[in-house]
C-alpha cells in the first residue's frame, strides 16, 4: 500500500513537473509571426483594453494566440492527426480526408455577407456607364462532394449560393452574377481542385473564364484553345495538407503560357517593384508554391498589357483571382487588383484615378462567407 502510495506521489510529481516545464517553455517561446507551413500569418498577444475584455474578443483573441504559438504546434498537430486515424476518424479540424484529396469543410452564412453585398450594390450604383460583375467560386467540398468522407455533415453551397441570387434580385442590386456552381459540377471528374490545397487549379480557373466571357463579353475568349497548360511543379503540398497533418500525393501545378510571348508590366505599387511576368518562378523553390501566381497576394497591383481593348477593370478578389489573371490580358489594356485583406484606402478613389470600363469581385465562396473588411473597401 505504501509503496503504491509513494509510486502516485511520484506520478503526480512527474506530471506535475513536466506541466511546469511546458508552461515555462511556452512563456519564454518566442512568438512566430508567420506560419511557413500554413501558409498564414500567426495570431500575435493581444493587447489588453476593458473594452475587447467586456465584449468578448480579448478572450476569444488570447484563446486564438495561445492555440497558434504553442511550443512544438506542428508536432502537436501530426501527433493529434495520427491518433485521430487510429481511431478511424477522418476530419482534422475543418479539414476532411477524402478519397485521395482534402476538402475544406463549407463555412456558414453570416451577417457579414449581406453587408459585403449591400456595399457591392451600393458601390455600383455610383458607377456611372461602369459593368459590375460578381464571381464567387464553390469549394471542392460542394463541387466534388462525392470525395467527402460519408456522412459528412457540410453546408449545402448550393443553397447558400441561391440564397445569395435571391439577396441580389430582391435588393435590385445591379451587379450581375457570374454563376459557376453547375458548370463547375459538369466537370467534377477533372482536377479542378488541388488535393492539398484549398485553392482551384488553373483548369478550373480555365473553365469560369469561359463561363464569364459570353457574360462579360470578353474578346480573348475566342482564342481559348490557344491557350495551353504546362505543368511547373509537381511536389506541391498545400495549406490543407499543412493544416490537418494529413499526407497525400503531391500536386502539379499547371500555368497559362501563350503560345507567343506576351509583354506585359505587373506593378505592385505598395512595394515599388516590377516585373515582366505574371509568375514569379522562385516561389516554385518554397513551401507555399501557389504563390508563383502574381508572386502572391498584395494591396493594389497593377498591370499594363499591350492588348487595345478600350477597357481597363478593376479586380477586388482573394487569392483565388490570382490564377485567373492571366486569362484576362487580352481582354483588357490595364487590370488592377486589390485585395481588401491588406488594402485599406478606399476603391472610389481607383475608380477616378483608372477610369475603369469593368469591375469584377472574384472570391472563392468560403472565403466571402467570412469576409468582414470588404465593406470598409467600397465605402
Amino acid at each position: 500500500m505504501r509503496d503504491r502510495r509513494r509510486m502516485n506521489q511520484l506520478l503526480g510529481l512527474g506530471f506535475a513537473v513536466l506541466l511546469a516545464g511546458f508552461t515555462a517553455a511556452n512563456y519564454f517561446h518566442k512568438d512566430t509571426a508567420f506560419s511557413d507551413t500554413e501558409n498564414r500569418m500567426l495570431q500575435q498577444k493581444p493587447v489588453f483594453s476593458w473594452a475587447d475584455l467586456a465584449d468578448g474578443r480579448f478572450m476569444g483573441n488570447f484563446e486564438k494566440y495561445q492555440t497558434d504559438q504553442f511550443i512544438f504546434r506542428r508536432e502537436w498537430i501530426r501527433l493529434q492527426t495520427a491518433a485521430d486515424r487510429l481511431l478511424g476518424k477522418n476530419k482534422s479540424g475543418d479539414v476532411y480526408l477524402g478519397e485521395g484529396q482534402l476538402l475544406e469543410e463549407p463555412s456558414k452564412l453570416s451577417e457579414n455577407v449581406w453587408e459585403n453585398l449591400d456595399a457591392i450594390g451600393a458601390f455600383c450604383r455610383k458607377q456611372t456607364g461602369v459593368k459590375c460583375y460578381l464571381m464567387l467560386v464553390p469549394d471542392a467540398a460542394s463541387v466534388q462532394r462525392e470525395k467527402l468522407p460519408a456522412y459528412a455533415p457540410v453546408a449545402d453551397q448550393a443553397e447558400q449560393l441561391e440564397e445569395i441570387r435571391s439577396y441580389l434580385e430582391k435588393k435590385e442590386n445591379p451587379v450581375t452574377e457570374i454563376p459557376l456552381y453547375e458548370m463547375l459540377r459538369e466537370h467534377r471528374e477533372e482536377s479542378l481542385y488541388y488535393r492539398t490545397d484549398h485553392h482551384w487549379t488553373t483548369l478550373g480557373a480555365r473553365y469560369a473564364y469561359q463561363s464569364a466571357a459570353g457574360q462579360m463579353g470578353l474578346p480573348g475568349a475566342e482564342n481559348g484553345e490557344e491557350k495551353k497548360l504546362y505543368p511547373v511543379s509537381d511536389s506541391f503540398q498545400g495549406t490543407l495538407a499543412a493544416r490537418s497533418g494529413y499526407r497525400v500525393p503531391d500536386d502539379t501545378i499547371e500555368v497559362y503560357w501563350p503560345d507567343q510571348e506576351e509583354e506585359l508590366v505587373v506593378t505592385y505599387v505598395q512595394e515599388q517593384t516590377k516585373s515582366a511576368s505574371l509568375y514569379a518562378a522562385e516561389k516554385l523553390k518554397t513551401r507555399d508554391k501557389y504563390g508563383m501566381f502574381l508572386n502572391g497576394n498584395h494591396p493594389l497591383t497593377e498591370i499594363r498589357t499591350m492588348a487595345s481593348t478600350g477597357r481597363k477593370l478593376l479586380l477586388i478578389k482573394d487569392s483565388y483571382a490570382n490564377c485567373f489573371v492571366p486569362f484576362l490580358t487580352g481582354d483588357f489594356e490595364e487590370i488592377v487588383l486589390v485585395d481588401p485583406r491588406y488594402y485599406y484606402d478606399s476603391a472610389e478613389k481607383l475608380m477616378k484615378q483608372y477610369g475603369f470600363t469593368d469591375v469584377l469581385f472574384l472570391y472563392n465562396l468560403n472565403t466571402f462567407l467570412e469576409d468582414d473588411v470588404l465593406h470598409y473597401v467600397l465605402e
